[in-house]
């Protein structure tokens, strides 16, 4: 089946072009041959675009892939819906019952374990238990932390310490290499057990737009190229001396890129990235063409490199039209190495399934191409539209 649609500008500009014609007859300036009945007048007709094929055929996989994070679900009466729906799992220390039970119920992707990269957690207290979120996870860590080596913390212009939002979490220095081999030593006995697949780390800035929102300058990095320096230092120092023997993967979540620069120099120590804002903002706004475009261009040359991409759009359980259009985006894009969320950063312990999400488009035929206004791919049983400037899809399963 195939949708035809033309849009109301062109029906416009058709039917005023028509009575101009008209018009311009009556007058005797248009030969009497072109208004005759078969004389060349007639609504246009749109040809069916030819379906674009590989050249060489991607290997099969499954269209459509979903990635479930951070935490469990918050009903265990969903961890077989996870078990049966999702390919890759990032759960957390403390998640192990879940991540057993999931292995029972016959999941048998990867298990990445959930790090925050930027930040350890200040638990208010020497005996106080942190979070297991993050490195400093032993009572007493931060304390001997702060106390012994405060050199490996990050400092704003005054010298001072930084915290996230004034909350717990207290900001380090990417690019000590005292910090660096402490948390890769913490990573290594994390590892160890063998439940975990490898690890994903959270927040690896693309640049400094978080401190720019917190109007904050940093003393040893006076703008972006500094700062991606020092984490590119601190990926190579983990990816070097511990996943790439190991062959246990690397994911990153990459927040507050400015460009795809930062993104491609971290992906070199890095097996996968994480974009949580795709194809919509994180409010209620959808991306300009530009920046979708853009977003799609890096998802396959990512996938192109032989990484792999967690690609996250933002929203609401009842906003059923966004859900589609970062769906069917995803779909134009996904090459096998792809994996795809609809949820909202506050909502992700909630299981949001939908129809759409089984439907059954076979294999891709070729990449997304330009149709009108719009962007399609074609698939064994169906295709995908994308219309980036009216934010709308189709996902056709004939």
């Amino acid at each position: 089946m195939r949708i035809l649609r033309i849009s109301k500008k062109r029906m416009l500009l058709n039917g005023v072009g028509l009575l101009l014609l008209l018009a311009l007859a009556a007058c005797g300036k248009i030969a009497e041959s072109i208004l005759t009945i078969g004389g060349g007048l007639s609504t246009p007709e749109y040809a069916a675009t030819p379906v674009k094929t590989y050249a060489t055929p991607l290997p099969e996989f499954e269209a459509l892939q979903f990635a479930w994070f951070y935490k469990p679900p918050d009903k265990n009466a969903d961890l077989a819906a996870v078990a049966a729906n999702f390919s890759l799992l990032i759960l957390t220390r403390n998640d192990e019952s879940e991540r057993s039970s999931l292995r029972e119920m016959g999941y048998t992707g990867p298990v990445l374990q959930y790090l925050r990269f930027e930040a350890v957690m200040d638990p208010a207290g020497c005996t106080a238990k942190p979070f297991q979120n993050q490195v400093a996870h032993l009572e007493g860590d931060y304390c001997q932390l702060s106390q012994q080596h405060p050199d490996w913390f990050l400092n704003d212009i005054n010298g001072k310490s930084i915290r996230y939002d004034q909350s717990q979490y207290v900001f380090m220095d990417p690019g000590n290499p005292q910090w660096q081999a402490y948390f890769l030593d913490k990573v290594k006995g994390f590892q160890s057990d063998p439940g975990w697949s490898g690890v994903f780390l959270d927040n690896v800035d693309g640049s400094l737009g978080r401190f720019e929102s917190m109007h904050t300058h940093l003393e040893n990095y006076a703008d972006d190229a500094e700062y991606q320096q020092a984490i590119i230092s601190f990926l190579k120092s983990l990816y070097t001396n511990y996943f790439a023997p190991s062959g246990k993967p690397l994911y990153a979540n990459i927040p507050y890129l400015k460009n795809a620069d930062a993104w491609f120099a971290y992906l070199q120590y890095l097996d996968g990235a994480m974009l949580e804002s795709f194809a919509a903002d994180w409010d209620h706004g959808y991306l300009s063409e530009e920046d979708w475009l853009g977003q799609l261009d890096l998802a396959e040359k990512t996938q192109a490199l032989g990484k792999r991409i967690i690609l996250v759009t933002q929203g609401s359980v009842t906003d059923q039209q966004r859900m589609r259009y970062g769906l069917a985006s995803f779909l134009l894009v996904n090459q096998g190495r792809a994996n795809f969320r609809y949820s909202n950063d506050e909502a992700y312990r909630e299981l949001w399934w939908y129809p759409q999400f089984e439907t059954d488009l076979g294999q891709p035929l070729g990449p997304r191409y330009a149709e009108n206004d719009r962007w399609r791919r074609d698939f064994e049983k169906g295709y995908v539209l994308v219309d980036p400037e009216k934010y709308s899809s189709e996902i056709i399963s004939e």
